[in-house]
């Protein structure tokens, strides 16, 4: 039973949001400045993503008989092949990934409101995302691929940040009642989600060091024994999706307890049995795993594939797209107040919903031996429901919200939106020029 990648889907989305975000973002000059400054970030987080997944799915086409998993990046366990075209396409990985990396930082340190102020504030942090974009991709193939693991000190620093806010805004509201603290800890709550819930599906695995049972079998794959540190650096990773999964649980089922169910705490719980239950489809496929390092690689069950996609791959391809859609709306990150950026949300809005339904659908063709009949007509009516029920859709999306308020910061200047165009823009370039010159000329073979 073959299962169809989601990535080429993400790519697609992300890439169209980031688009349209850039675009609104730029073109609101009425709108709140420091707001602004915070959906331009947020559209290029898109684009990288978007950028990240599209290579994912290059990989995935041309080359479908290779190895290639999540923890060749995130951990640096990357060895290049020789295969210039291969080569370049990861080490524009590795750029990319550092991109996500510090645009996360400065997300949270902008949303849900500022934690810097003064007018050199922004302009450390355009500086700080252009030097840190030039270096890393550099320091991690020159100095060694292992390297890039110390990223996970950034991952972990990200969220912290928005663990705290969320620690403060539900004591504020649950503890001494005050009710418009909520907007921070939902934000705060949601945000993690977004970027974290790849690792925060695996909470249990990491909280009984099951995900240090399959790591062992990466790890072994590797040319060099790996440091103390290097373990150190893989072990932030996955507590940094534990730690907020855990605190963001604890809070909600309490507020939940006390006031009663919301969007955040509906995903966050089942976010957390999706974990629950991964832990024990590893205790069950364990042996598999460890076969990987003891003789040879055993194929995976079917099922096990099947339940990979409707978790990991549902929530991480087709779930987040719509969790970052929500929050740049409801936060008021971008103007919905014209006619013309309403009828360009109308766009993003729309496409999304059709994009995520159709993948989903056919998904569930790949996973089931439904006749394209029965799809084709399933797709007609999502598209005919969407279409009908435009206008009620956007309006949900765009009804006023309290928790636009509590976006606040300080004024930014004008100049400081097309620096950041300009520099994610020469950024992106700049790493694709390099990866493929260094892959070219054999650096690391």
């Amino acid at each position: 039973m073959a299962t169809e990648s989601l990535a080429p889907v993400a790519a697609i989305t992300d890439l169209i949001l980031g688009t349209l975000t850039i675009i609104l973002a730029n073109r609101a000059v009425n709108h709140d400045p420091h707001k602004r400054f915070t959906a331009l970030l947020f559209g290029w987080t898109f684009i990288f993503i978007g950028m990240y997944y599209m290579i994912v799915s290059v990989i995935e086409l041309r080359y479908p008989d290779g190895g290639f998993g999540w923890s060749l990046v995130q951990f640096g366990t990357f060895a290049p092949t020789g295969d210039g075209t291969y080569d370049a396409l990861v080490f524009m990985m590795y750029g990319l990934q550092a991109g996500i990396n510090i645009l996360t930082l400065a997300l949270a340190l902008h949303l849900p409101f500022d934690l810097g102020s003064g007018r050199g504030w922004n302009s450390a942090v355009i500086g700080g995302i252009g030097v840190y974009t030039v270096v890393v991709p550099i320091v991690v193939i020159f100095g060694g691929f292992s390297i890039a693991v110390g990223q996970s000190i950034m991952i972990f620093a990200t969220s912290a940040v928005w663990t705290m806010i969320y620690i403060k805004g539900i004591v504020a509201e649950v503890v001494h009642g005050d009710d418009e603290a909520r907007s921070a800890s939902k934000g705060a709550g949601l945000l993690l989600i977004a970027f974290y819930s790849g690792t925060m599906i695996w909470w249990l695995s990491t909280l009984m060091l099951a995900n240090n049972e399959w790591f062992s079998g990466v790890i072994s794959q590797m040319s060099e024994s790996s440091s103390i540190f290097y373990l150190l650096g893989v072990e932030t990773v996955w507590v940094a999706g534990l730690l907020p999964l855990g605190v963001v649980f604890l809070g909600e089922a309490y507020r939940t307890f006390k006031k009663g169910a919301s969007l955040l705490s509906v995903v966050i719980f089942v976010v957390a049995v999706i974990g629950f239950i991964n832990y024990f489809i590893d205790v069950a496929v364990s042996d598999i795993l460890v076969s990987c390092y003891e003789t040879e690689c055993r194929e995976l069950p079917a099922a096990y594939r099947v339940w990979e996609t409707l978790t990991t791959g549902v929530l991480s391809f087709l779930f987040v797209p719509m969790l970052f859609v929500y929050i740049l709306i409801q936060y008021r990150l971008i103007d919905t107040s014209s006619d013309e950026n309403r009828n360009l949300l109308r766009i993003m809005i729309l496409l999304l919903l059709l994009i995520v339904s159709s993948s989903f659908i056919e998904m569930i063709q790949s996973l089931i031996p439904v006749p394209q009949m029965v799809t084709a007509s399933l797709l007609a009516i999502a598209v005919a429901f969407f279409i009908g029920w435009e206008e009620r859709i956007t309006g949900w999306f765009v009804e006023e919200s309290v928790d636009a308020n509590t976006v606040t910061g300080d004024k930014i200047l004008v100049q400081s939106f097309s620096k950041l165009t300009v520099l994610m823009s020469v950024v992106l370039a700049y790493i694709i020029a390099m990866s493929w010159l260094f892959a070219a000329m054999g650096v690391g073979v």
